[in-house]
């Protein structure tokens, strides 16, 4: 979805839809148009959504493949294109702001990793979220702050239209430390992403917040998260900016608001298929600023909340509001998408629900008494992958394997593999060994917590199949000594034995391959050779007494 920004003259008063240009005439018909009223809004610009152009129409506002525009227009145009019957609505673009900054002593993740309020004083996350890309949509990050360890990037910056997406307020700073900062976040190795879509007053345009939604869309990395700690009254463009971005398979956490009241009409919090997050503090109490109402999914710490700030490179700054809390919910969805890459949205949404600590909240006013709650890791992984056997000079592919199955990568710890043979990060043994022999190898697998296990494994190389050279056994005479030596042609060493029918009453076959004896009668019979690898071979032969 694209967003194009349109002049539109006044004195003419003409604006072009399905190319045909309307001029202004008090005769016209007006439609209503959403958010004039609303707190913030921007005189003169108004965001238009087009319906579905029909088949074979060729719009003149969505020849490059989109139908949603910001256009400059007065009260009168805009309200005249509102009631086009090719316009699906128009809506006053307006001022967004971030979701509150009360500053007050800190509390940090401990009690989202626990069922009870009391803190263990650690925090153990289900794992790192090393996998995911989280895209923080608010005033920009601090990219070289210390907690992020390298791990931050810009994104586009829908202030300036720039990928210079730094920050130059605090607030994304401080978001982003809680969703993936190493001693603050949440998930300690997600990618973070700036989308600057709020200025250094924390304050921006549905027009740009839309842009940055827009832009997560199209760019994001998946597995994705999103987290907009920031909205305000109803806007269906911005609503149906995010369900897109939800659509294309990127999680989105919202922030429920600070104003005390039900989020249901609000944007995007009331939006049914982003995660809306409703501040706690420390008590397990409802803050006492944050929203309400069944609109929301669950509650996060949002009170006191220290992370990083963007005055240095190891700032901090406390604050409070469902900004803070949003973001505790963003970096748990990146865990469970680390843990499951393919995991949608709607998944995701599922997993965090299913999850909280039921009934702990007080104060909820109607909300879902759901806490956040990360689990513990699973138990360390387990091989179960015993010794190998291959064969020189044939190809082998095999696979090890854990007692329960998991996301992860293998390698060779210590020792090496037979020449010839590689192991794959997938657990995939391939290749054609190049010689006999035993080699002694210790793998290891490393899972998404990250866990390691390691095993050593025994690998032993047989030669090819032998062959036996004896096809043929010369005659006998009844009574007379007979003496014959069976052979393999390559000459390795092994054992022989007969596995078919039975020699001349008064020979035998000794393990190193002599037949001797006194032959009475004749006798077909098989023998079997194995060398020192367990290869067998076997051989039919034929001994005539006359």
């Amino acid at each position: 979805m694209r967003m194009r920004t349109l002049a539109t003259a006044a004195a003419t008063a003409a604006v072009v839809i399905s190319g045909t240009a309307v001029p202004a005439q008090a005769a016209l018909p007006e439609g209503a148009v959403a958010g004039a009223d609303l707190p913030g809004a921007i005189p003169g610009r108004y965001i238009v959504t087009l319906k579905e152009p029909a088949a074979g129409q060729v719009s003149a506002l969505s020849v490059d493949g989109g139908t949603t525009y910001v256009a400059d227009m007065n009260a009168t145009q805009a309200r005249r294109l509102a009631a086009d019957p090719d316009v699906r609505y128009v809506e006053q673009d307006r001022i967004l702001t971030i979701q509150g900054t009360q500053k007050n002593p800190p509390w940090g993740l401990d009690r989202i990793d626990q069922r009870a309020v009391k803190g263990s004083k650690s925090y153990r996350p289900t794992d790192d979220g090393s996998s995911v890309h989280a895209y923080v949509l608010d005033t920009g990050i601090r990219v070289t702050h210390a907690d992020f360890g390298g791990r931050a990037s810009y994104g586009y910056d829908a202030i300036t239209r720039s990928t210079d997406a730094g920050d130059c307020n605090g607030h994304g700073t401080h978001v982003a430390g809680t969703i993936g900062g190493q001693v603050f976040g949440v998930a300690k190795k997600v990618q973070l992403v700036a989308v600057r879509v709020l200025n250094c007053k924390g304050e921006g345009t549905l027009s740009q917040v839309i842009s940055g939604v827009n832009w997560v869309t199209a760019h994001a990395v998946k597995p994705a998260v999103a987290n907009m700690s920031m909205g305000g009254s109803y806007s269906a463009s911005l609503n149906a900016a995010v369900q897109r971005s939800i659509n294309s398979g990127v999680t989105y956490v919202v922030a429920a608001g600070n104003e005390n009241v039900s989020a249901g009409k609000l944007s995007p919090a009331g939006l049914r298929a982003a995660i809306t997050v409703g501040a706690s503090d420390a008590s397990d109490r409802r803050a006492s600023f944050s929203n309400f109402g069944p609109a929301l999914d669950l509650f996060a710490p949002g009170v006191n909340i220290r992370s990083d700030f963007y005055g240095s490179d190891y700032g901090t700054a406390v604050a409070s509001g469902t900004s803070m809390a949003s973001p505790h919910v963003a970096g748990a969805a990146a865990l469970a998408l680390d843990a499951n890459p393919a995991l949608t949205p709607a998944q995701v949404s599922a997993y965090l629900v299913r999850n909280a600590t039921p009934s702990k909240v007080k104060d909820v006013k109607g909300s879902p008494d759901r806490l956040l709650f990360v689990p513990a890791p699973p138990a360390a992984p387990v091989i179960t992958s015993s010794a190998l056997t291959v064969t020189t000079g044939q190809a082998y592919t095999g696979k090890l394997s854990l007692k329960a199955a998991r996301r992860g990568a293998w390698s060779v710890a210590a020792g090496r593999l037979p020449t010839g043979m590689t192991l794959w990060p997938s657990g995939s043994i391939t290749g054609k060994p190049v010689a006999p022999g035993t080699a002694t190898v210790t793998v290891r697998f490393t899972d998404y917590v990250p866990q390691a296990a390691t095993r050593t494994l025994t690998v032993t190389v047989r030669k090819t199949a032998p062959v036996i050279a004896t096809n043929w056994l010369p005659d006998g005479s009844a009574a007379t000594y007979y003496s014959e030596q069976l052979t393999v042609a390559d000459g390795r060493t092994g054992s022989w034995s007969v596995v078919s029918g039975a020699l001349p009453d008064g020979l035998a076959l000794g393990a190193n391959g002599l037949i001797d004896g006194y032959p009475s009668n004749s006798s077909t019979f098989e023998v079997a050779f194995t060398d020192g690898w367990g290869t067998r071979t076997t051989q039919t032969l034929t001994i005539t007494v006359a």
